[in-house]
């Protein structure tokens, strides 16, 4: 698997989250700022409501911007990176876990966000969440807890 080309692709799909969210932030904002929003009376929180919502939606879009940025200077510092067997910052892995194979990218951020190349599924994993807190620093063969059972690496690209 093409690891450059897979990060490609979870760069396409941070952009298409990012304008689906871009979207939604404006919407929220158009509500929180149209004059049907302000309060009939002291127990009327239409307009706090959609002003903590909007403030939301402006978190996300830099949230996803933070880690479209990142995963860009990934790509770039990819070029000159050796490879390694060990699951660092940006390896692209693959674990068969009751024979099925799984493949994941740790990335700087986008958690939970999939992209698909060639006809296989690969999830973005960070470093804070529990799969990618256990795969860091791992290397081929090794094995990992996965909440289905446990699972052996196959390949660190």
């Amino acid at each position: 698997m093409d690891k450059l080309k897979v990060i490609d692709q979870v760069i396409n799909a941070l952009n298409e989250e990012i304008a689906v969210a871009i979207e939604a932030q404006q919407e929220t904002y158009e509500a929180a700022t149209d004059e049907d929003a302000y309060s009939d009376g002291k127990y009327d929180t239409r307009s706090l409501e959609a002003s903590y919502l909007a403030s939301g939606q402006a978190q996300i879009v830099k949230e996803l911007g933070d880690a479209l940025q990142a995963f860009n200077l990934l790509r770039a510092q990819s070029f000159i990176q050796p490879p390694t067997q060990q699951v660092s910052l940006g390896s692209l892995l693959e674990i068969k876990s009751n024979n099925t194979s799984s493949w994941y990218l740790l990335g700087p951020g986008g958690g939970g966000l999939e992209a698909e190349f060639e006809n296989k599924q690969v999830l973005v994993l960070t470093l804070h969440s529990p799969l990618g807190h256990e795969v860091v620093t791992k290397q081929t063969g090794d094995s990992v807890k996965l909440p289905d059972g446990e699972g052996i690496i196959v390949q660190v690209i």
